[in-house]
């Protein structure tokens, strides 16, 4: 029997480096070389330097690539302060072919507006290093983790593909992967892209290394020739043992499994042969996600019991749903325990963190696996324990505690009647910046028991909302997503066509809906209110855009939902063939997101949020992106 025990689930909160306004970052010689040492200097921003001076920990963070390596192994070198500026040495390891710096203290990061700065590195004869250029082209693709992830931009990376193989033309990777982005680019027609295939193939019939072999197999397989990239990868794993193509096929052969037990048992195989896997956490991610969706939470614990060096994370993405199931939650307790000793462990930090950085994510585990903790307490009637618990969340989440540690803490208190506690933690909660509406109406309600006019009840909440204001502010801040861009194709009711890039240089609240959808339709007077209070500022866009819908002729059912709501005002638009909802991975409405002035996506709201925290959150966000211009 599943028992709902839990005020607020979804309580993950993932670390990304905090939008800062770019320094100016050098290093010295301007051309290092494996093996030497480097100098490096950072002078913050005029609006930074406060932050760097307070810094208790302000460093670089280094990472560097070898030629083999698809994601980079992070350093953190001290800055020391000379007069406006900040300074360290570093010496680059033997192999590195490519180096990417940020700077920071650990919760807070420039990284030069996600462009990051970079360097390659040269060999002695003054030439750079074989895959140098090429894996700055590589960090262009997006693909990299969220600690180092640069802005996409595919076009750069072919032009660096162009001086990696001026550097080194026998390159097969580089050549592979140049052949591949131009015909995504529209540069090559399918005719052209294959006949460049071909002639690489037919030079390289034998792979160099495992790199090679991926590339040379990955181009056949777009030859249509299977059993030719088979060939090239079955030779790479018996010349390179436990290199990157025997890893490659483990991982292939895994998506061919039937069923999550097998699945499961198959990765803690992989894993225990690849302790170091590039795709560890995307495994765990599956197994969390599948065993979970598929009820199948046995098989979650299974895997949790027999696993190793399980991201403390994990545990807490786990435990939300094990500790709602009646029959699991003694066994929860066991993995609560196990994510707070994981986040304490240094073996489960993943290469490409720095430490310092790990060190913030893990306390923030650490608090989000206390308040599961706090709320099976709860549940269970140990409530002495569960206050005790919600409070150490609070303590140890600092600056990023979320919401339902105090909510649940504020219910527990008012359900005993502690009205003193509840009313000082509520007030809290709002100067802190992570009121959610139950707190503030529990807020209301408490102090209105005592007598308190409802006017001078209004006024004070309001006092404290101001005062919570910038640590809000800075709370979302560290919470924007950073995510490029997702364009198309929108029609007006005029039939007109836009896309949403027409609209960068504005902040845009892009909300998909449809006439069907109750909590869709629920939610329009909030939305209401909020159009009236931005209409008339230009840099504030709204797309409310129709999809989804079950009849045949959407732009009448648009045009007759809104002839029944007249004061409904806000420009409303449909994804016809709902081609862009599907681009952005919606899987239920209503769905948010918020476009920040260069067009990135920064923020993303699931359903239905109550009138007055739904203003209050849509607020901030629009304010803190327009101050981005």
């Amino acid at each position: 029997m599943r028992n709902k025990i839990f005020t607020v689930i979804a309580f993950l909160a993932v670390l990304y480096s905090a939008p800062v306004f770019a320094g100016t970052f050098s290093y010295l010689p301007m051309a290092p070389k494996e093996n030497s040492e480097i100098a490096l200097e950072y002078t913050p921003n005029k609006q930074d330097a406060k932050w760097c001076e307070n810094a208790k920990n302000l460093h670089a963070v280094v990472f560097t690539f070898t030629y083999e390596n698809d994601v980079p192994e992070a350093h953190e070198v001290p800055l020391s302060k000379s007069g406006d500026k900040y300074q360290g040495t570093y010496l680059i390891p033997n192999k590195t072919v490519y180096i990417m710096f940020k700077v920071g203290d650990g919760q807070r990061y420039d990284t030069n507006v996600e462009s990051y700065w970079s360097t390659i590195v040269y060999g002695e004869n003054g030439r750079p290093l074989l895959g140098a250029h090429m894996k700055d082209a590589f960090s262009y693709f997006g693909a990299l983790p969220a600690q180092c992830k640069r802005a996409q931009d595919l076009n750069e990376a072919v032009s660096i593909l162009s001086n990696e193989l001026m550097a080194h033309p026998n390159n097969i990777v580089a050549r592979v992967n140049q052949v591949f982005l131009s015909a995504q680019l529209g540069q090559l027609d399918e005719q052209e892209s294959k006949a460049k295939l071909r002639e690489i193939v037919a030079n390289n019939l034998k792979a160099s290394t495992a790199l090679d072999a991926i590339a040379l197999s990955q181009a056949y397989e777009k030859l249509d020739q299977h059993e030719e990239g088979v060939r090239v990868m079955n030779d790479a794993t018996r010349r390179f043992p436990k290199g990157r193509a025997e890893e490659q096929l483990d991982i292939q052969q895994l998506q061919g499994v039937p069923n999550i037990k097998n699945f499961a048992d198959n990765v803690l195989i992989h894993l225990k042969k690849y302790p170091n896997s590039f795709a560890k956490q995307n495994l765990l991610d599956i197994i969390v996600k599948a065993s979970t969706q598929q009820g199948e939470l046995g098989v979650l614990a299974d895997f949790l019991d027999k696993a190793t060096a399980v991201p403390a994370l994990t545990y807490y993405m786990a435990v939300n749903y094990l500790g709602a199931n009646d029959s699991l939650r003694p066994f929860t307790y066991k993995y609560i325990e196990k994510g707070l000793e994981s986040a304490k462990d240094v073996k489960t930090k993943p290469t490409y963190m720095g430490i310092s950085e790990w060190r913030t994510e893990q306390r923030i585990a650490t608090s989000q696996l206390l308040f599961v903790k706090g709320a099976l307490y709860k549940a269970d009637k140990k409530l002495d324990k569960a206050e005790q618990t919600l409070l150490s969340s609070i303590e140890v989440g600092g600056d990023e505690v979320e919401k339902a540690p105090y909510e649940l803490l504020v219910n527990l208190y008012k359900e005993q009647d502690q009205t003193a506690k509840a009313i000082e933690k509520c007030s809290t909660a709002i100067v802190r910046g992570v009121a959610s509406q139950v707190v503030m109406d529990t807020y209301r309600i408490l102090q209105r028991e005592k007598g308190i006019d409802s006017a001078k009840v209004e006024l004070g909440l309001a006092e404290l909302r101001k005062a919570g204001r910038s640590k809000h502010l800075d709370k979302l801040a560290r919470e924007m997503l950073n995510l490029s861009l997702i364009d198309g194709e929108l029609q007006n009711l005029d039939s007109s066509k836009m896309r949403l890039s027409d609209y960068k240089g504005s902040v845009v609240i892009l909300d998909y809906w449809a006439t069907w959808c109750g909590p869709c339709k629920m939610s329009f007077p909030s939305l209401q209110k909020l159009y009236e209070r931005y209409k008339d500022n230009p840099k504030v866009k709204f797309a409310i855009v129709n999809v989804w819908e079950k009849g045949d002729d959407r732009f009448q059912i648009v045009r007759d939902f809104l002839s029944k709501n007249k004061n409904l005002k806000f420009p409303m638009l449909l994804d016809e063939n709902d081609e862009l909802v599907a681009k952005y991975g919606v899987t239920g409405i209503p769905t948010k997101f918020y476009l920040g002035m260069d067009g990135k996506i920064q923020f993303k709201e699931v359903g239905l949020l109550p009138d007055e925290q739904f203003l209050d959150e849509a607020t901030n966000r629009i304010e803190l992106l327009l101050r981005q211009e």
